[in-house]
């Protein structure tokens, strides 16, 4: 994913270095500009990530390069309609406001996305970029865009290793994880102990269990038609 949004900003990037060759980066003003690099950075708004939510708030951080103003003072955020593919109002929406309070540097403000139906199977793209006003102008090129990849669809995670396999959940399958998320309300056990992998693993385990005693030892099933097992010992 990164490569492909390397691709989409090259030759803008290619075409800006040979403008901004002739003229300096910064100014004697005030400059407004994203805090992460564009070539090195991307969010991506993972809604399995957020089991029950509907809607997701990520946080976008702006900063002044010049000495801020004394007052406070409006900034512009607007979105890149050519390279983006999610839509506003459907995916997502942009703050109603955005300043720099008094003598600010930085300002933190929150893009609202939303878990729609076609996130399942289809992944959006959100690239949004600073715009020049009367109180600030453009910082380095790199820094002027931030892109939001938003997607709700299941995948193999890393955490869900051989070791993960053979002692606590059992080979995987996206069923099983989408059962998981659900019993056990957690969909990222990255860095997790093997304390706490256990405890999870026999939540999905004795959920199983019940599920087989209440439809009269028929037991929950793969996709596939095979009985959903989880190995963990307990």
């Amino acid at each position: 994913m990164k490569n492909t949004i390397i691709l989409l900003f090259a030759g803008m990037f290619a075409f800006a270095a040979c403008q901004e060759a002739e003229i300096p980066l910064y100014s004697g003003g005030n400059n407004i500009q994203f805090v992460k690099n564009l070539a090195k950075d991307s969010t991506i708004v993972a809604f399995l990530l957020a089991p029950g939510q509907v809607e997701i708030d990520s946080m976008l951080i702006v900063k002044t390069t010049g000495l801020g103003y004394p007052a406070e003072t409006a900034y512009k955020i607007a979105v890149d309609q050519q390279l983006s593919t999610a839509v506003e109002g459907t995916h997502f929406r942009l703050p109603d406001k955005t300043t720099f309070k008094p003598n600010a540097m930085r300002d933190t403000t929150y893009v609202k996305f939303y878990r729609t139906a076609d996130l399942k199977t289809n992944s959006v793209r959100l690239v949004l970029r600073v715009q020049e006003n009367d109180a600030f102008n453009l910082g380095q090129i790199q820094y002027r865009y931030k892109v939001f990849v938003i997607h709700d669809k299941i995948a193999q995670p890393d955490w869900w290793t051989s070791t993960v396999s053979t002692s606590y959940l059992g080979p995987y399958s996206d069923r099983k994880y989408e059962k998981f998320i659900e019993v056990t309300g957690v969909a990222d056990l990255a860095g997790a102990t093997a304390s706490e992998m256990r405890v999870y693993a026999l939540q999905l385990k004795y959920w199983l269990e019940e599920y087989k005693v209440a439809h009269d030892g028929e037991p929950y099933r793969e996709l596939n038609g095979d009985e959903m097992v989880v190995p963990v010992n307990g």
